[in-house]
């Protein structure tokens, strides 16, 4: 598994809904100031699938380039994906691997949520997603025991890491040596899955 991308997101301890005092933290001003984003059900199964968010950007297509995980450039979505969910910890600066799904569709344009999800945000409206695959295929870390860190990029030339926008190809040199630990790594939570947030 070859093709993979790190989405930036909120940090939360379940992502299953604002629920038990859960909420998004480090999400960017709009969680800021509205206290919710799509991501906030990035790991509430519905149907044996997982369905998850992430802000595209705020430019008007607000798409994924697809095109750069091989899809052609004509392709709603890419299948084969492992994407790699990341987020700015609320006890401190670092960006740290929070859980991942394997063998993902990564969809080019937001996708409106399956009927009977109740994946609704506060004001009512449907919180669409991005990527989906099988809830087995996926793992979300305890709070407490996210450890794996992914370094933000300086904006120095040659610098790598995940820079501004919420979405990391990881096509540069820091990309290169992080993916093989970070597989190492999720072959060691593969072999400890008890551990992993019951979703």
């Amino acid at each position: 598994m070859d093709k993979i991308v790190f989405f930036n997101i909120a940090c939360m301890k379940r992502y299953q809904g604002i629920t038990g005092g859960d909420k998004p933290m480090h999400g960017g001003a709009f969680i800021e100031e509205q206290g919710y984003g799509g991501e906030v059900y990035n790991f509430q199964p519905f149907e044996g699938k997982m369905y998850g968010f992430v802000e595209a950007g705020w430019n008007p297509l607000r798409c994924i380039n697809i095109a750069r995980l091989g899809a052609p450039r004509s392709a709603p979505a890419i299948s084969g994906i492992l994407v790699i969910w990341v987020a700015k910890q609320s006890y401190g600066k670092k960006t740290l691997v929070v859980g991942w799904y394997k063998d993902a569709t990564v969809y080019r344009e937001r996708q409106k949520p399956p009927v009977g999800s109740n994946r609704k945000q506060p004001n009512g409206k449907d919180a669409p997603y991005f990527v989906t695959t099988n809830k087995e295929a996926c793992l979300l870390i305890p709070a407490d025991m996210r450890n794996f860190g992914i370094l933000r990029a300086s904006g120095r030339k040659g610098d790598g890491g995940i820079g501004q926008s919420n979405i990391w190809y990881a096509e540069d040199k820091y990309g290169a040596q992080i993916k093989p630990k970070l597989l190492k790594y999720i072959a060691k939570w593969d072999s400890q899955k008890h551990l992993a947030v019951r979703l």
